[in-house]
C-alpha cells in the first residue's frame, strides 16, 4: 500500500514539474527601440523578440495623437518586424501588437518610446489608488515618467492602459523594501488606468490600481 501510494505522489510531482504538461504563453522578451526609452533618432524599424515563436494577427505603429502610422508587418518565429512606410516623427510613438502563442492563447500589448530631448517633467502628480498608497508621478505630461509607490516591496511590474491603445504597456518596478519606482514613456493625453502588481520579501504581493490624467 505504502509503495503504491509512494508511486502516486511521485507521479504527482513528475505532472507538476514536466515542462511539457505546463501551458505557457509567449511574452515579450525585448524590443528595439526599448520599452520606455528616449532615442536621439529615429528607427528605421521597430523589432519585438517574443519567448517563443507566435503567429502574427495584428500590428500598428501609433504617433503621440493615437493616429495610426502607416507600417507593414512582418514575423519570423519569435522576432516581429514592423517598419513605417516613412521616418518616425520625434515625440512619443508606439508599436502595439496582437499575436498568438503556441497553445492558442492571444496576448496584446504595447511599448513606448520617444524621440527626440524628452522635457523636462512637472508638477509631481498623485494618482488616486485602490487600496488607498501614496502614489505619484514626477510630472503630468506625456513622455517619459518616472512612478513612485510607498511600498514595501522589491520588484513588480505596473502596467498602463488607455482607451486608444489595445493593449496595455508594461513598466517593470524596482524597489528598495520602503519604495518603489518604474520609468517609461506614457505617450497620450487622457486618462491611464494603472495596475500594479509587486512582490515584496517573502514573497508578499500587492496589488494596487489607479488612474492619472495627462495633459
Amino acid at each position: 500500500m505504502r509503495k503504491a501510494l509512494a508511486a502516486v505522489v511521485l507521479g504527482s510531482l513528475v505532472l507538476l514539474v514536466n515542462p511539457a504538461s505546463a501551458s505557457a504563453h509567449a511574452d515579450l522578451k525585448l524590443s528595439a527601440p526599448a520599452n520606455g526609452s528616449v532615442v536621439a533618432a529615429a528607427p528605421k524599424v521597430v523589432t519585438l523578440t517574443f519567448s517563443e515563436s507566435v503567429e502574427l494577427q495584428d500590428a500598428q505603429l501609433l504617433s503621440s495623437t493615437s493616429q495610426e502610422i502607416p507600417s507593414s508587418s512582418k514575423i519570423s518565429g519569435a522576432t516581429l518586424t514592423i517598419t513605417p512606410n516613412k521616418p518616425l516623427t520625434p515625440g512619443s510613438n508606439v508599436a502595439q501588437w496582437k499575436v498568438k502563442s503556441d497553445d492558442g492563447h492571444v496576448i496584446s500589448g504595447a511599448i513606448a518610446f520617444f524621440i527626440g530631448k524628452a522635457p523636462k517633467q512637472s508638477p509631481v502628480t498623485s494618482l488616486k489608488t485602490m487600496p488607498n498608497i501614496a502614489t505619484s508621478l514626477n510630472g503630468n505630461h506625456t513622455g517619459q515618467l518616472t512612478l513612485t509607490i510607498a511600498a514595501k516591496s522589491t520588484s513588480g511590474e505596473i502596467e498602463w492602459t488607455h482607451p486608444a491603445m489595445n493593449g496595455p504597456i508594461t513598466w517593470r518596478a524596482s524597489g528598495n523594501g520602503k519604495k518603489v519606482t518604474a520609468i517609461g514613456v506614457l505617450p497620450f493625453t487622457g486618462t491611464w488606468k494603472m495596475n500594479a502588481t509587486l512582490v515584496g520579501k517573502g514573497g508578499n504581493v500587492l496589488v494596487t490600481t489607479g488612474t492619472v490624467n495627462l495633459v
